[in-house]
């Protein structure tokens, strides 16, 4: 008797989604920006006609991998955009020292990643850009917004104020952790992370008595 439709969807999506486990670490943490589709059958052991069934052409597998990323990285987001609990200075300085355990912790590699498979791309890019970079920032946004209502900081651009805030810290990842740089010119991005709030709060703090 055949399948009912359901459970060959079922069936698919189970397949998909093993496909991708397996090809997540080789293409995201490694050197998935050079392989070729023929290569990533192969390292998901099916053929190149199941790999293009059930994740289509090498930009919507890509496309894919990075829209999980992002869902992954939600949660952790999320810390970012709740309403403060300590004053500007503080709450900077911890949510910047996390977005740097995160860097250190595999995300660093991802946006690398993301950057390599993206850039330039028409589908690639935005796919990158709206699961993995414009979430960061637009987190930073959000909480840069919270300390705005509170009059802590001056009237700004939030968008370019959480770009200039995020900037040098995802910079400074790439540099040490996707380009060696840790063994060129080491440098502590948790230091990165002092210097780089210090510098944002002298030019975006408003006055004691504003705040107040």
């Amino acid at each position: 008797m055949a399948r009912k439709l359901g459970d060959r969807n079922r069936d698919f999506e189970k397949k998909r989604e093993q496909i991708l486990d397996v090809l997540e670490q080789r293409v995201i943490r490694e050197d998935g920006h050079r392989l070729s589709m023929n290569e990533m059958a192969q390292a998901a052991d099916v053929s190149l006609s199941t790999l293009r069934h059930h994740l289509g052409s090498r930009e919507e597998l890509l496309t894919l991998l990075l829209e999980r990323q992002g869902s992954r990285g939600a949660r952790y987001l999320a810390a970012v955009t709740a309403e403060p609990t300590t004053g500007l200075e503080e709450s900077l300085r911890h949510t910047l020292h996390q977005v740097v355990i995160g860097l250190e912790h595999g995300l660093a590699e991802t946006l690398a990643h993301g950057l390599s498979v993206g850039l330039r791309d028409p589908m690639v890019g935005p796919a990158f850009l709206n699961n993995l970079l414009e979430p960061i920032l637009q987190s930073l946004e959000i909480r840069l917004g919270h300390h705005l209502r509170r009059g802590e900081l001056i009237p700004a651009d939030l968008r370019v104020a959480a770009l200039g805030l995020a900037s040098p810290v995802v910079l400074g990842a790439l540099h040490q952790r996707g380009l060696c740089g840790d063994r060129v010119r080491p440098l502590s991005l948790h230091y990165l992370v002092d210097v780089q709030v210090t510098q944002f709060i002298r030019a975006y703090a408003a006055a004691p008595e504003a705040a107040s």
